[in-house]
């Protein structure tokens, strides 16, 4: 800082007399001295000599003017720059928000913006710091420590959020292929048992056919000429005679005008290994041409046989009756034969002319 140097410590310059204030004012043309420079005011009335023109030049007090002391103005203090620490509150601010935001794993895709900046306010805050512009290194450095901690909790939310969404994702696929494999073995499973009640429907169908085309092949079995045979299951084999003419003996009933008598002999033996009964199958039952009922006609000769004993297996047995055949009706006629009990019941019926 400049001293000024007193008035009193300068010299008197050799153009200013001895005495001369140098604080009064400088002297203005055409006026009398100012007093107070050591010299009296002219007394009143008195006419004042004319002064002398002054030559050109600086105006008095101007540097450099003889005579007349320079004092330099007093230097005026700066005032104090003010701390630029904007950047280092707003690091710190931005880094607790990216650290909130992360924290936060639903949020973490908003934190690291706040957390990038709060880095980079933090270092440019840091560099005020080194030049001397700013004040608040602690928070310039927390706002960068804080941005830094919400990039990696930012990652790291990222991170476990998308191997989250993908063991969901695989999750989800591993249960919709765990359905559709359910699915398609339900599928598969009611294709083959849809297979199998289909196979068993066609085979009970064709089981019924075989049934039915075998019943119809037994029944067709069971239509004999005269003169065949038939076995039952139970091994009763039975065969009819061709019929014969018939003359009775003895007393009988009354026989119809024209009527053609016939004889029936029923021969049956027994093939099988076990005992048959003939229950049932004593007489047989004639029909004429119509269809209508011929009843058995009986005599006194003693003839007739009827079947009413069981057969001891490869005992043979014979039934002879006699029919009087109207003469409009008697050819075709056809002779039955019953035999078995229950769903083994069957019945042989041969069909033929009288002879």
């Amino acid at each position: 800082m400049t001293v000024p140097v007193p008035p009193d410590s300068s010299p008197p310059s050799a153009e200013e007399p001895a005495g001369a204030d140098p604080w009064a004012p400088p002297l203005i043309p055409g006026q009398g001295e100012t007093p107070g420079r050591g010299e009296a005011t002219a007394p009143a009335g008195a006419t004042a000599p004319a002064p002398a023109l002054a030559p050109a030049g600086p105006p008095a007090g101007a540097p450099g003017v003889p005579g007349v002391p320079y004092w330099p103005p007093y230097p005026m203090p700066m005032p104090a720059p003010q701390p630029r620490n904007g950047l280092g509150i707003a690091a710190l601010v931005l880094g607790i928000v990216g650290v909130t935001l992360g924290l936060a794993v639903i949020l973490f895709w908003l934190s690291w913006l706040p957390a990038l900046l709060a880095v980079v306010f933090g270092a440019i805050g840091l560099g005020y710091v080194r030049k001397g512009v700013a004040t608040n290194r602690a928070m310039a450095l927390a706002g960068v420590i804080l941005g830094v901690a919400g990039l990696l909790v930012s990652v790291g939310a990222g991170v476990f959020v998308v191997s989250r969404v993908n063991a969901v994702n695989e999750e989800r696929r591993s249960a919709a292929d765990a359905e559709r494999a359910r699915s398609e073995a339900a599928t598969k499973a009611a294709q083959e048992r849809a297979a199998k009640e289909k196979a068993r429907i066609e085979a009970e169908r064709k089981r019924i056919e075989a049934e039915k085309e075998k019943e119809a092949a037994d029944e067709r079995s069971r239509r004999l000429s005269f003169g065949q045979s038939y076995t039952y299951p139970d091994g009763l084999k039975v065969t009819m005679a061709a019929p014969e003419p018939y003359v009775p003996r003895g007393s009988v009933g009354e026989i119809p005008k024209d009527a053609r008598i016939v004889q029936v002999r029923i021969t049956v033996v027994n093939t099988g290994s076990a005992e048959v009964s003939l229950y049932g199958s004593g007489l047989p039952t004639v029909r004429d041409a119509k269809g209508n009922l011929v009843f058995t006609l009986i005599d006194g000769s003693g003839r007739m046989k009827i079947l009413t004993k069981s057969l001891a297996p490869g005992e043979e047995a014979d039934g002879l009756t006699a029919y009087a055949l109207p003469g409009d009706a008697a050819d075709p006629f056809s002779v039955r034969f019953d035999h078995g009990v229950g769903s083994e019941h069957k019945n042989v019926i041969w069909t033929g002319s009288p002879s």
